[in-house]
């Protein structure tokens, strides 16, 4: 289910640009307790469920990226079901954003979706981070 959704609200590869899905100019932190991890390319998939029980999708940097890092072991036995885990990341557009920049995006999105640019243990006994360049278009007053 929760790959259908980001099927849904990421669309096709053809459109894997992410600055036409996710909102590059903020920013969201969660912390919540995994639920379900899929290690897969194009992008790893974490369902995290937050203490007020709601429940993000968490678009992960995909695979290849981990294991170039020599970092797949450790996010294997790291980011597992039951961890809690802390996500600083971009918020997925609305529906509407989305057709602006991507006419041919046609389906609805899950606002609970969010692209990390950071992700750790609670704990502290697991890391991740990728850069994170706010475009100059951003008005940040």
């Amino acid at each position: 289910m929760l790959a259908v959704i980001l099927y849904v609200a990421l669309g096709s590869s053809a459109y894997a640009h992410h600055s036409h899905f996710y909102d590059e100019c903020k920013s969201l932190a969660i912390e919540g307790r995994v639920e379900r991890i899929e290690f897969k390319n194009p992008h790893n998939v974490i369902a995290l469920r937050l203490d007020d029980g709601t429940t993000y999708a968490v678009d992960w940097v995909n695979l290849t990226r981990l294991t170039t890092a020599g970092i797949i072991g450790a996010a294997n036995e790291a980011v597992v079901s039951g961890a809690r885990v802390a996500v600083t990341g971009r918020p997925i557009k609305d529906a509407a954003e989305l057709r602006r920049s991507v006419p041919k995006f046609k389906g609805d999105v899950n606002p609970n979706t969010v692209e990390a640019f950071s992700l750790r243990r609670v704990d502290d006994s697991f890391s991740w981070g990728s850069p994170w360049v706010t475009p100059p278009n951003c008005d940040r007053k």
